[in-house]
């Protein structure tokens, strides 16, 4: 686990994901999450654990694991004032709800170096078809915030949510490119109506999937492939659109790495010692 690469940590970094709670305070309607309910972990346990892996393990980047870090607020900015004397690296799943000057400033002091966002979709109304509980206005004020903190957000967007048309599923595309710093490679994936989600029941619903054995045994066969089609774009037009969207995406992020390993290897002949190959 320690050997995990995590986004910006460095080569002789150690890594180790923990648990800051369980659960989500949102129902988005494609999430597979079953159960009920948000279970927010003690803080002061949370601490005592990291300082057991710093000690005894020499870890120093932390990547909690849990669906939801940012359930509020006040929770965020308590584990943050938590977290700050352990100088740590550190990153979690986020809520663009809470990526306020105020908190983002707050996690960026405690050693938060990214945040893993559900963004979804960029358009209001996919987005109230979803339940996400967000609007455009929100998502691109809080990656911006995110990024002048210097912070990487990651960005998480699905197509083919009920609603989404040519036009919607751009703005995804546009957005991501406009804004990813890459951190991490992302790509696009369709949504997935997974058995139990309320999506499953509304594809139920309209007869476009039969059972969960229809599901498994015919319709999801690759979590990159459409299993369910809620647009009315058929499935060959919407799958080139997915490649193609996702060819402009690969290209642009290993351009860019390209000209970072190039600087890193530049800086290795002049002298810099902390580096630990090409490889990620």
């Amino acid at each position: 686990y320690s050997l995990l690469r995590m986004p910006h940590i460095e080569p002789h970094e150690r890594c180790m994901p923990i648990l800051s709670g369980r659960g989500c305070t949102f129902k988005c309607n494609f999430c597979y999450r079953m159960d009920e309910g948000f279970r927010p972990r003690d803080i002061k346990s949370i601490v005592q654990e990291i300082e057991v892996l710093k000690s005894m393990y020499n870890i120093n980047y932390i990547a909690f694991a849990d669906e939801l870090l940012m359930a509020g607020e006040k929770r965020t900015l308590e584990i943050c004032e938590a977290l700050e004397p352990l100088a740590i690296k550190w990153d979690c799943n986020g809520r663009l709800n809470y990526a306020t000057e105020k908190v983002i400033t707050s996690m960026k002091k405690a050693g938060c170096v990214f945040i893993n966002y559900g963004i979804e979709a960029l358009d209001n109304q996919v987005l109230q078809n979803i339940g996400k509980c967000l609007t455009v206005e929100q998502i691109t004020k809080g990656i911006e915030i995110t990024l002048a903190n210097g912070i990487s957000p990651g960005f998480n967007i699905i197509w083919g949510n009920i609603g989404d048309t040519y036009d919607t599923l751009i703005k995804g595309r546009d957005f991501l490119l406009k804004y990813d710093d890459q951190s991490q490679l992302r790509t696009i994936r369709p949504v997935t109506p997974y058995p139990g989600c309320e999506l499953y029941y509304k594809a139920i619903e309209t007869g476009l999937l039969d059972s969960i054995e229809d599901f498994y045994l015919n319709k999801c066969k690759n979590s990159d492939l459409l299993s369910v089609n809620f647009t009315n774009i058929p499935d060959k037009e919407f799958h080139h659109l997915l490649f193609e969207t996702n060819k402009i995406l690969i290209r642009n992020y290993y351009s860019k790495i390209q000209l970072k390993q190039i600087e890193r290897s530049e800086k290795l002949y002049e002298g810099d010692t902390t580096f630990r190959g090409f490889r990620e």
